[in-house]
């Protein structure tokens, strides 16, 4: 039977921290960051939170606002209520609907097959 992570840095709902907040195990945020979230594991922004920096961890679940890049090197996940302003890297992404992302998606160790019989030439434009 596997361990579940434990929560090891909580960031409570009446905190506002100014700075990097760094962590190998997860990290929950309810209240206010500026600055740069590193995490190896879980990082949890509640729908009470407001990130302003970027956010950096192994997964990322997002309920509440993020205005700075998040990258994830497993997966990113974006709740009904988020709201987030910046690009996005990782390898599996989840939108749900009412989630609004105002920023690019870049998806990463993902490989799109050959596809058979699209012609791979430039469309032409001719004018008379």
């Amino acid at each position: 039977m596997a361990v579940p992570e434990q929560n090891d840095t909580i960031v409570g709902a009446n905190v506002e921290l100014k700075g990097s907040l760094k962590n190998q195990g997860p990290i929950v945020i309810h209240g206010k960051v500026i600055g740069d979230i590193i995490s190896d594991s879980l990082v949890t922004i509640g729908e009470t939170a407001q990130i302003s920096g970027p956010v950096t961890a192994k997964r990322v679940d997002v309920s509440g606002q993020v205005h700075g890049s998040i990258t994830a090197e497993e997966q990113i996940e974006l709740q009904a209520k988020s709201i987030v302003q910046g690009d996005l890297t990782t390898s599996r992404l989840s939108i749900k609907p009412g989630a609004v992302f105002v920023g690019t998606s870049n998806m990463t160790g993902v490989t799109i097959p050959e596809t058979e019989g699209v012609d791979k030439k430039k469309p032409r434009l001719e004018v008379d």
